[in-house]
C-alpha cells in the first residue's frame, strides 16, 4: 500500500445548485472557462496534482504544504480578480479546505483522514475563503505572508476529535473572507463527558456494541452548539468504581452521561442517566429497548434520543442557575438563556424584556453568534404575531442579524437556519432557503431547529411528504424541549400543505394546548378546520386569533403569506376569511 504525507486541498462551488437551477447553461460554460483558465493552470503551477473532478469543485494533492497553501491562496484571488466585472449574483465563488498528513495513494484516488478533514474544513469556509488546519498552517507561517484568523478547535462531522482550524488570506488581499473565532473565550457553554457504558452481562458480550454507542453520541453531541462533550479520549481510564460526579468534577464537566447496556439473546436494553456534577443529583434518566438485529440502527436510534433529551435539560438546568445569579455576574450565556425563555412566552411584555437580554448578550460579547441568532428570531416572531409596527425593518433586522451570526461561525446550524427560514418566510427566497438549510443539517445533522425550520419551507413549497419527515424528524430530536409548541406547529403545517387535515389539526391543537398564544398556530388550525368543513370550529378558533391580535386582517396578513403556489395562497387566505376573520 503506498502510503505518503501529502497536502489535501479541497474545493467546492458555494451555492452551486441555486446557480444552475437559476441559468444552467451560463453557469455550467462559466465554471468551465475558469476550469480552463484559472483552476487547473493554478494547480499546475504550484507543483500539484487534481485527483479528481467532482463537478463542482475538485479534489488536489500537493508534495509541500507550502504549495498547497500557495496554490489555495492564488486561486482565490485570481478568481476574484477575474470575475470582478460580473453581477455578484452571478459570480462563481469557492470555498477551499486544506490540511496535510498520511494519505492512502492509488493511482486515480487518494484515501484518509486527511481527505475527511479537507472536504470538511471546505464546508466551514465562507464563499470565497479559505479554511486550513493547524498542521498546515505550522508548515507555512512565517514563509508564506498571510493573515491566520484563529478559529478554534471545530467539531466537524463524523469526525470525532476536534480539528484546530484557521481561515487564511493574502496579507496584501484584503477581500478575502476571514471570519471571527466562533466562540468568544468568555462564553461559557454547559460541558458534558459521556463516561464508557457498563455492560451487565458476561464475559463482556457487548463491549463492541458499548464502544459503538459510545462514538455515536459523542458524535451526535459534539454536532450540537449549545453543548460541549470532551473526547472520548478523555473518559477511556473511567472503571464506574467512582460516583460520576466525583468523576465529572476530575474532567471539570459540569454534567455527566452514564449508562449501562444489558443483553438477553437478541434483545438490548440500555439504560442511561444524566448527573449535574456540582449537586451529584440525577437530572434525568431513561431506558430503551430493542432488538439486536441491527445494530447500527438502534445506535442511531438511542444517540437520538439521548441527544435529543440532553440538549433541553442541560438549557433547564443552565436556565434555573442563570436566573439564580447577581444581574452584574451574567455573562453572555447567561444572558441569552434569559432571553430565550421569554422570547417564547409569546407575551408582549415578556417579548420585549427578551429583547433587551438578547441585546445584553450581544453587547457583553459581541463575537457570540447564538446571540445574534435568537435575536434575529426576535424579530421573526415579532413580525409573525403581529407586533412589529414595521415589518420590512424588522425583516431587515432580522436577516442582518442572522447573517451575523453566520459570519461569525460559518458552520454555526441555527444561524444558517435563521437565514433560511428568513429567506422563504419573510422574503419567499425559497431556493436561497434551501440552500441554506442543506448548509446548516450538513455542519450539524442532530439539530432540530434545521430540521423543523425547513420543513416550513419545504411546506410552503408545496414538498409535503418532505415535509412531514424534516418536521417530525426535527421534533424526535427535541422531544423533551420545553418550547416544543413550535416544532409541533411546524408538523401542523407541513400536514396542512399534505391536505392531511385531520393530522393538521390534530398538531396544531396539541401545540396551541402548549401554547395558545402562537399566532401562525392558530391561522393554520382555522384555515384546516375550514377544509374540513368544520365551520364552528374554525369559528371559535378565528375568535381566539382576534383576541390575542384586534387588528388581524387578512388584506394585510396576505403579502406576508409564505405559500409559494399563487393558487395555494389565495386558498389559504379564502379559507382564514369563511372562519371570520375580517377581510
Amino acid at each position: 500500500m503506498d502510503r505518503r504525507v501529502l497536502a489535501v486541498l479541497c474545493a467546492d462551488v458555494a451555492d452551486y445548485s441555486r446557480m444552475m437551477d437559476t441559468a444552467e447553461e451560463d453557469t455550467h460554460r462559466h465554471l468551465m472557462r475558469l476550469w480552463s483558465t484559472v483552476i487547473e493552470p493554478l494547480v499546475a503551477s504550484n507543483n500539484g496534482r487534481i485527483v479528481k473532478n467532482t463537478g463542482d469543485g475538485f479534489l488536489a494533492s500537493f508534495d509541500s504544504g507550502q504549495d498547497a497553501v500557495r496554490c489555495a491562496l492564488s486561486l482565490q484571488e485570481t478568481l476574484a480578480q477575474a470575475q470582478a466585472p460580473e453581477p455578484a449574483e452571478a459570480r462563481i465563488l469557492f470555498r477551499i479546505g486544506a490540511t496535510i498528513d498520511s494519505v492512502i495513494v492509488e493511482e486515480h484516488d487518494i484515501f484518509g483522514n486527511a481527505v475527511n478533514t479537507a472536504a470538511r474544513l471546505q464546508q466551514v469556509a465562507a464563499p470565497g475563503g479559505i479554511v486550513i488546519s493547524r498542521a498546515l498552517l505550522s508548515q507555512v507561517q512565517g514563509v508564506i505572508d498571510l493573515v491566520a484568523d484563529d478559529l478554534g478547535h471545530l467539531r466537524l462531522k463524523n469526525l470525532h476529535s476536534p480539528t484546530h482550524a484557521f481561515a487564511i488570506r493574502s496579507s496584501g488581499f484584503e477581500h478575502l473572507p476571514v471570519f471571527a473565532r466562533p466562540y468568544h473565550k468568555r462564553t461559557r457553554l454547559p460541558s458534558v463527558a459521556v463516561l464508557p457504558f457498563r455492560t451487565l452481562n458476561s464475559a463482556g458480550a457487548t463491549d463492541y456494541f458499548a464502544q459503538g454507542m459510545i462514538e455515536d453520541i459523542i458524535g451526535a453531541l459534539a454536532s450540537l452548539r449549545d453543548v460541549m462533550v470532551i473526547s472520548r479520549g478523555s473518559t477511556l481510564d473511567y472503571t464506574g468504581d467512582e460516583p460520576p460526579a466525583a468523576v465529572g468534577k476530575k474532567l471539570g464537566v459540569r454534567y455527566v452521561l452514564t449508562g449501562t447496556i444489558r443483553r438477553a439473546a437478541e434483545q438490548v436494553r440500555i439504560t442511561t442517566t444524566l448527573t449535574d456534577v456540582r449537586h451529584g443529583a440525577v437530572l434525568w434518566a431513561d431506558h430503551v429497548d430493542g432488538a439486536l438485529t441491527s445494530i447500527f440502527d438502534i445506535q442511531d436510534r438511542v444517540a437520538t434520543k439521548i441527544v435529543g433529551t440532553i440538549a433541553p435539560h442541560v438549557r433547564e438546568a443552565e436556565l434555573a442557575r442563570a436566573v439564580r445569579k447577581r444581574p452584574e455576574n451574567m455573562d453572555a450565556y447567561d444572558l441569552l438563556l434569559q432571553g430565550i425563555d421569554l422570547l417564547y412566552s409569546m407575551n408582549l411584555n415578556q417579548f420585549l424584556r427578551a429583547r433587551r437580554f438578547l441585546a445584553s448578550a450581544i453587547e457583553a460579547d459581541a463575537r457570540y453568534p447564538a446571540a445574534h441568532a435568537y435575536a434575529s428570531l426576535w424579530h421573526v416572531f415579532n413580525i409573525g404575531q403581529g407586533w412589529s409596527e414595521h415589518p420590512e425593518a424588522d425583516a431587515q433586522q432580522a436577516w442582518q442579524l442572522a447573517s451575523s451570526g453566520v459570519a461569525l461561525d460559518p458552520s454555526n446550524s441555527l444561524a444558517l437556519a435563521l437565514c433560511g427560514h428568513i429567506k422563504s418566510y419573510l422574503f419567499h427566497d425559497y431556493l436561497a432557503a434551501t440552500s441554506f438549510f442543506d448548509r446548516a443539517i450538513n455542519c450539524s445533522p442532530n439539530h432540530a431547529w434545521a430540521w423543523t425550520l425547513s420543513s416550513g419551507t419545504y411546506a410552503y413549497m408545496g414538498r409535503a411528504k418532505e415535509a412531514i419527515e424534516r418536521a417530525t424528524f426535527g421534533l424526535a430530536l427535541s422531544p423533551a424541549d420545553q418550547h416544543a409548541f413550535y416544532y409541533l406547529s411546524f408538523l401542523g403545517l407541513a400536514h396542512y400543505a399534505d391536505e392531511s387535515y385531520e393530522q393538521a389539526v390534530e398538531w396544531d391543537r396539541t401545540a396551541l394546548g402548549q401554547n395558545p398564544h402562537f399566532r401562525a398556530g392558530l391561522r393554520v388550525l382555522a384555515a384546516s378546520l375550514v377544509a374540513l368543513g368544520r365551520r364552528s370550529e374554525a369559528q371559535e378558533i378565528a375568535r381566539a386569533l382576534i383576541r390575542e391580535q384586534p387588528s388581524f386582517r387578512v388584506s394585510v396578513y396576505a403579502p406576508q403569506c409564505p405559500w409559494q403556489n399563487a393558487q395555494t395562497r389565495e386558498t389559504f387566505l379564502r379559507r382564514l376569511v369563511e372562519a371570520g376573520l375580517p377581510e
